[in-house]
């Protein structure tokens, strides 16, 4: 349990040291996911960000993931984004993610990392923005199963890089504090609910989020688990 304490206070101290105007945020996640033959599986997930305008940003994600082995994944996601104007027109864009997941468990601690190059075509017109358009993100995670309980809180950071030339490329743009609480569940359901605080850095007059997320899953051909199975929504691929 140490490692958690200590994660807590990192992300409590960096929210403290950049702490600036913050908006508040909900993000809802349905997703489907399902095996395929051998060591390859599928997932499709749509996902709406709603803010106090209504609905910012929408976007269905369709996604194939290969096990490599038991501490090795690696996933290729495409994703359509609708983004909400100023003006209250949605945009459109679209994205492929590839990722690359490494897993180790000890007892009933589970540690992750996923490296993953996002790259946007039809990019949206404006500055840089680190979710819409090229950028290499860094995610270390940790969960911990507790005993005799359906509960599970997991706590993850990412560190969101900009390899573009130009003004504030090749530096870190955001960094994304996450703690939440998975629920094991009967059956192919899943569901979980976290916090996510959003912060940008080293960039002028930022706006950070304070989000709510709220997440549901549901495994295709999976009828009763056998033993929890973890992260089986599209977007821990």
């Amino acid at each position: 349990m140490k490692s958690v304490f200590f994660l807590l206070i990192l992300c409590v101290n960096f929210h403290v040291i950049y702490s600036q105007s913050t908006v508040f945020q909900v993000w809802n996640e349905l997703g489907v996911s399902g095996k395929l033959k051998n060591d390859f599986s599928y997932g499709v997930d749509l996902t709406a960000r709603i803010g106090g305008d209504g609905l910012n940003t929408i976007f269905p994600q369709l996604s194939l993931k290969y096990k490599v082995n038991k501490y090795v994944r690696v996933s290729i996601d495409y994703r359509l984004i609708g983004k909400k104007e100023l003006n209250g027109n949605f945009l459109t864009t679209n994205r492929i993610n590839g990722n690359l997941q490494l897993s180790y468990g000890i007892k009933r601690h589970s540690f992750g990392f996923r490296t993953r190059y996002q790259y946007s075509f039809n990019a949206l017109v404006g500055p840089y923005e680190s979710e819409f358009d090229q950028a290499i993100r860094f995610k270390p995670s940790y969960a911990f199963d507790i005993n005799n309980s359906f509960l599970t809180p997991n706590f993850s950071c990412e560190f969101f890089y900009n390899p573009l030339s130009g003004e504030n490329g090749k530096q870190f743009t955001r960094i994304r504090y996450y703690v939440g609480v998975e629920m094991e569940l009967d059956g192919p359901h899943g569901f979980e609910l976290g916090y996510y605080y959003d912060q940008k850095i080293q960039v002028a007059n930022p706006i950070n989020r304070s989000i709510l997320n709220l997440s549901y899953s549901y495994a295709i051909g999976q009828v009763k688990k056998k033993e929890p199975a973890k992260r089986t929504g599209v977007r821990f691929l």
